[in-house]
């Protein structure tokens, strides 16, 4: 499985509101992401964990590529809020902001104590 983006449309609105159902299925950690225009986060992968990126505000770019095909070509990504990827296992990822940002990032691994740094490996040169 490679790298996929979907606009996430809003499962219920009305005179209120809306309700948008972002994510089912079970996660071990949900974290809030900011960025200033031009930062750029991650530039690498993950062996064991699944990610799903959902976009609150701004715009990202996201580049990603297998680290096991390293003459595969760089997939990249313009996301805007309502955009959900999700980033399998083994798919370097690297997000730019195009502008201030924020986003959801949802695991299905534990992050806590070293279970981050224990799964994350750092790559070089940046994707993006």
């Amino acid at each position: 499985m490679r790298t996929f983006v979907e606009h996430i449309e809003p499962a219920f609105k009305d005179a209120r509101g809306s309700i948008i159902d972002v994510f089912t299925g079970q996660t071990h950690h949900t974290g809030l992401i900011t960025f200033t225009k031009g930062a750029v986060r991650a530039n690498h992968y993950h062996k064991r964990q699944t990610q799903y990126t959902y976009i609150l505000s701004g715009t990202v770019e996201l580049a990603t590529r297998d680290v096991r095909t390293p003459d595969a070509p760089v997939q990249t990504f313009t996301l805007e809020p309502g955009d959900l990827a999700l980033i399998p296992p083994f798919d370097i990822h690297a997000y730019r902001a195009l502008s201030d940002a924020s986003m959801l990032c949802l695991t299905d691994v534990p992050r806590s104590g070293t279970g981050y740094e224990d799964d994350t490996f750092r790559v070089e040169p940046l994707l993006v």
